[in-house]
């Protein structure tokens, strides 16, 4: 069994919050071994003799690392009964982990509303350079702690400093899907510290601009490139012509067109993967788009998106592919360099934008499978920012939809590309999965954007050969996404709270979740 010692910054604190904290580690089911207290001001100390907790209370820098694992925890939060017992379990399952995070209950400032609860998803390493996501308690062993500066500086730290730093060393962190502490309203959303971010990236060299959003706590690691390698596009077409902003277009030749005059990337290649059939009049009209950045390659085969990709790959030679429907438009001008740079990432295989509906609301936001593969947070308004702000941070996911995804070449080629037993449907469900197989990480941004007119009243003829396979080929994948949380509601496509009420809505929907979804 574990030994523990609980780490507390009191700096600022007041009497309340110390007694709270001090009273949930005396009742705890194990009581911890020591409690650190960092900053403890002296008219608080009656505070801590009143507590129970007696000579196991000592001020850091006159004591040695107590105990083999640390707990740090902001003043104020109180740990649950079984705390403790989940990380004894947990620690024996796991006994070379690293960071360890779990979920939190946060209680309303009136006693009359209902509870909100934080359940986060697995690591992800992306997403904590935008916010700290992992929540304001950490467990840490003994040994990681003073590697990754001593207990007494990251006691000091600010929460997401902290967690940086422990998770650049040691095993990858991990999460307890259970409730490890509880907190109040007021510390509900993840918070972030621009030059904790900066450091961390100093320290594990990404070069990067660093913008703080305007209106929420969440940081953009914008990465600078060095160089801008060569992309193939790769657009699978039959000619279609449509109506896209009230004018009747060629939707290849205004993809293509759009993407060259907006883009502030230029080194790129277009691939176009021409059924047959497709009239002579879009072919013109897609040359003229996109001039000698263009070649045709005929496609004669009955229609299987999955091989027109492939074969499409196969006609190319860069380093980098960019997937892309014929019905998208590029949004934001530097899409493409965004994009490049999270791939400079060696861990990282394949990049998706945020994609909107030409009303302006969200199509895909990466996949999230629950069982279901779905895209996330679908149909919903693109100001919304999602429970946890998980709409505004560049983060890991199981999948993008392959309407538009840049990968790199060398992972497509070893996860054997787009699988044609799925000609229609899930081949980039599958895709992506195949892809966490070797090893690799699959992220979304929202700061790269593009429409995909696919029509909002589309409803996805699903074969039930593809259902089946992809039930019968990724089943347990499917039923437990990493990027997910066990606890959180089944079936739907947003991250809400398994519970009935009102609280749970306003924490996926925001406060202007439509009457009828209540």
């Amino acid at each position: 069994m574990s030994t523990y010692a609980v780490s507390i910054n009191a700096d600022k604190a007041v009497a309340k919050d110390l007694k709270r904290t001090l009273k949930s580690l005396q009742g705890s089911e194990v009581t911890p071994l020591r409690v650190v207290i960092v900053n403890l001001a002296l008219q608080l100390q009656d505070v801590v003799e009143k507590s129970g907790l007696g000579s196991r209370s000592v001020e850091v820098a006159t004591q040695a690392m107590p105990g083999d694992h640390v707990i740090f925890m902001r003043c104020g939060d109180a740990l649950t009964p079984n705390t403790i017992a989940f990380l004894n379990e947990f620690i024996g399952n796991h006994p070379d982990h690293g960071m360890i995070y779990g979920d939190s209950l946060h209680g309303s400032v009136s006693r009359w509303d209902e509870p909100t609860q934080v359940r986060r998803p697995q690591w992800s390493p992306e997403r904590l350079r935008s916010h700290c996501y992992v929540g304001e308690l950490v467990v840490a062993p003994a040994q990681l702690v003073e590697q990754a500066g001593g207990l007494a500086a990251l006691t000091a730290m600010h929460p997401h400093d902290r967690a940086l730093r422990l998770a650049e060393l040691g095993a990858a962190p991990l999460r307890i899907a259970e409730i490890l502490y509880t907190s109040d309203q007021r510390h509900l959303q993840p918070t972030c510290s621009v030059d904790a971010v900066r450091e961390h990236c100093t320290r594990t060299n990404i070069a990067a601009d660093l913008v703080l959003d305007e209106h929420l706590p969440v940081v953009r690691v914008r990465r600078t490139i060095s160089a801008a390698p060569r992309i193939s596009v790769i657009i699978p077409t039959r000619g279609t012509t449509e109506v896209i902003h009230g004018e009747r277009k060629v939707l290849a030749a205004h993809a293509i067109e759009t993407l060259i005059s907006r883009s502030t990337y230029t080194n790129f290649e277009i691939i176009i993967v021409a059924d047959e059939p497709t009239p002579s009049e879009a072919r013109h009209a897609i040359v003229r788009a996109g001039g000698d950045k263009v070649r045709f390659v005929e496609f004669s085969k009955p229609f299987n998106f999955a091989d027109k990709i492939n074969l499409g790959v196969a006609c190319s030679e860069s380093e980098l592919l960019l997937l892309l429907n014929d019905d998208t438009e590029m949004i934001t001008p530097d899409a493409l360099e965004t994009m490049v740079g999270l791939l400079a990432d060696p861990g990282v295989a394949m990049v998706g934008p945020m994609l909107v509906y030409e009303d302006g609301t969200i199509q895909s936001a990466g996949h999230l499978l629950n069982p279901v593969p779905y895209d996330l947070y679908r149909s919903r308004p693109l100001a919304h920012t999602g429970a946890q702000h998980l709409l505004r941070v560049q983060r890991e996911v199981s999948g993008v939809i392959a309407a538009c995804a840049l990968i790199k070449r060398d992972a497509f080629i070893n996860a054997g590309g787009l699988c044609t037993h799925f000609p229609n449907n899930y081949n980039d469900v599958d895709f992506g999965l195949k892809l966490q197989e070797l090893g690799y990480r699959v992220l979304f941004t929202p700061h790269a954007q593009f429409y995909h007119f696919e029509s909002l009243t589309r409803s996805p003829k699903l074969q039930l050969f593809e259902v089946a396979k992809i039930g019968a080929r990724w089943r347990d994948k499917l039923d437990d996404d990493p990027y997910f949380n066990p606890k959180l509601e089944r079936y739907v496509s947003t991250w809400k709270q398994n519970v009935i009420g009102q609280r749970s809505l306003l924490d996926a929907f925001g406060p202007t979740a439509p009457i009828a979804s209540k």
